[in-house]
This record gives structure tokens, sequence and C-alpha cells, in this order.
């Protein structure tokens, strides 16, 4: 509901003229990761991203997008906390919600068959943290499942992006990203957090 609502906002905040170049983009990104000497923990991270862009000029436009990540970290290492009370799963889960709005610069001409593009923006980045604990008694074999306190954060971000578009048609292209998000002014963070996404751009 609340996307629904940006990208109507969207449309409405965007120039609308006759002449004027619009671009949908859809980014879909995967990752999965297992870990531990039985491999029992896994790290899964899910990234939705939709965009749409107004050409100001020939090969620059105002962008706006929205995305939604999900990371769970699953572990099911064995400790234990009391006597006779040992953890034996706990799992994290990290929603991030961005909203973005910034530049995109065409490096090359809209009739060469791959465009490298680069974009960057400020970014409201709305972050909410959550979780269980499965621990179990040892004695008697029988488990219980504690749920974490929710947390909420927000910050201001800013987003960089260097994408690729392979042109299909003239108005359909696939496209790859590489995309990061960091703290306003906190430049030497870009490189701690990068996606690699892929999906397609749509001209009308």
């Amino acid at each position: 509901m609340k996307c629904s609502k940006i990208l109507i906002m969207i449309l409405f905040i965007l120039p609308i003229k006759a002449f004027a170049v619009f671009e949908f983009d859809f980014d879909f990104g995967y990752d999965k990761q297992i870990y531990g000497s039985s491999r029992q923990n896994s790290v899964v991270s899910r990234n939705y991203s939709v965009g749409i862009s107004s050409y100001l000029f020939d090969l620059t436009a105002l962008d706006l997008n929205v995305s939604d990540t999900k990371d769970t970290t699953s572990q099911y290492d064995r400790y234990t906390v009391a006597t006779g009370i040992d953890v034996v799963a706990q799992q994290n889960r990290v929603s991030t919600k961005v909203f973005g709005a910034g530049l995109k610069q065409m490096l090359a001409g809209r009739g060469s068959r791959i465009v490298p593009i680069i974009s960057a923006g400020y970014a409201r980045e709305f972050v909410v943290s959550s979780g269980d604990i499965t621990v179990e008694n040892t004695g008697t074999l029988a488990q219980s499942k504690f749920n974490l306190a929710e947390s909420n954060q927000k910050y201001n971000s800013v987003f960089g992006s260097f994408i690729l578009q392979i042109k299909l048609t003239e108005s359909f292209s696939l496209k790859g990203s590489v995309k990061t998000l960091f703290p306003a002014f906190e430049f030497n963070k870009a490189k701690d957090n990068i996606k690699y996404l892929v999906g397609f751009a749509w001209i009308f």
C-alpha cells in the first residue's frame, strides 16, 4: 500500500510534458550464503526495486525510486545459557525500505545497443529489525520460542548506482546494476553496502 501511494505521488511530481521521455525500471536481487561447521546456518537476502525517470534533457533524467530489501539470518548453533537450558536456534530479520530521488546520466547515446548509466541522489531509509530465539530444556527436551523486541530506525542516506543496459528493442532493455547505499556524507562507507541486481527498463 505504501509503495503504491509513493508511485502515485511520483507520477504527480514528475514534469508532465507532451514530448517528455519516461523510463520505468524494475530490479531484483537474491543472495544466499551458507556457513557453519555442518552448513547449518544461512543468510538470505532479497531485494526488489522499482523506479521511474523523466528525461529533462536527452541523456539526463530525474530519477525517483523505491526499494524493499529483506535480510534473514538463521542460526542453528547450540550453546548453553543456563543450567539445563540451551539455545538451539536464532533468527534475525531486517526489512529495509528506501525512497530515493536523484539524477540519472546516460553515458552513451540512445542509438547505442549497450548503454552505461550512472545515477546518484538522496535516500530516506526505514529499517525494521525483529527476530526470535528457540531454547530447549535439556532435561525434558521441550522447546520454547521467544520473540525479540522489534526496533525501528530511520536514516538520511545517499544512493549511487552503475547500470549497464542492453537494448533489445527501441523501448525495452535488459539491465544489470551495482548499487550502494550509505549514510549521508560518509563516502568512505560506500563500499560497505553493495548490491548486484538484474532487471529491465521500458521507455515510454
